[in-house]
């Protein structure tokens, strides 16, 4: 294990000191948080929780194994790559990148052991996700419910489930239907995302919410796209504003002109 450098975390193991680049109040931060609780002591028997001292995606630091990536998500919203091994996946983060209830979100941050029948098996998560409310929620993505028919894998995921409600997370599986549809929704997650990396400051974030506040809080895509800015820049901005949390777009009618707009937070900070 230690030609891996991985750090073992398991609830009350006392690694608080692991080094971390992560924020105070990160996905990972709050994740650590969670696993050092002295509290939690009798639940080390349910699993354990291992993380790489970087917050990098464990399954790539794994030796002797032939590396399934197939390719990275370059994501505002979490400030780095997120390697996906499916275009399920990679659709899940466009998802995760626009909704405004994701604070951040990581691929594979980590694996979870259990023993099951005397024998150890591991897990590791697809997506971990810090929401609005503080809550962090574990993602299984999977193409199809077809792939969860084998009675094996389906008591696994119970195991995994248990250890991630004894740590205070929650645990879900989703499918490509669930992510992909309506149609409609998801190609505007498409279009939203493209423009994520559309600078913008706090006089463009001011400014939207004056023409947003103008209409009682409910805004329209083309009048505060004129408003932050003249051209095709201003409705590019607007979006990138979706993703940076500070407005929110209807996603379930085709994106126009006449899309709402609504206001997420009300701070200044610099988004570029």
């Amino acid at each position: 294990m230690s030609q891996l450098n991985e750090a073992q975390m398991t609830w009350g193991s006392g690694f608080s000191e692991m080094p971390s680049n992560a924020p105070p109040h990160s996905l990972m931060a709050r994740v650590r948080g969670g696993l050092v609780d002295s509290a939690r002591q009798e639940l080390v028997v349910a699993g354990r929780v291992v993380l790489t001292p970087d917050g990098k995606p464990i399954r790539s630091i794994l030796t002797g194994r032939k590396l399934r990536t197939t390719g990275s998500y370059a994501s505002r919203k979490s400030g780095c790559g997120q390697v996906y091994e499916s275009m399920v996946e990679r659709a899940f983060f466009l998802e995760c990148e626009v909704d405004t209830d994701v604070v951040d979100y990581r691929a594979q941050p980590f694996r979870i052991e259990v023993v099951l029948d005397g024998r150890l098996r591991t897990y590791i998560a697809d997506c971990v996700r810090l929401m609005a409310d503080g809550s962090i929620e574990v993602v299984e993505i999977k193409g199809s419910a077809r792939q969860l028919v084998d009675p094996d894998y389906v008591t696994k995921l119970s195991a995994v489930r248990s250890v991630c409600a004894a740590a205070g997370w929650s645990f879900r599986v989703i499918t490509s239907d669930q992510i992909m549809r309506p149609p409609v929704r998801y190609r505007n997650i498409e279009e939203i995302q493209l423009s994520k990396h559309v600078r913008y400051g706090t006089k463009e974030i001011y400014v939207a919410h004056r023409a947003i506040e103008e209409f009682d809080g409910i805004g329209r895509l083309g009048a505060v796209a004129d408003a932050v800015h003249a051209g095709p820049i201003g409705r590019q901005i607007v979006m990138a504003m979706m993703v940076g949390r500070v407005v929110s777009i209807d996603l379930d009618p085709p994106l126009s002109a006449a899309s709402e707009v609504t206001l997420i937070c009300s701070d200044g900070e610099d988004r570029s």
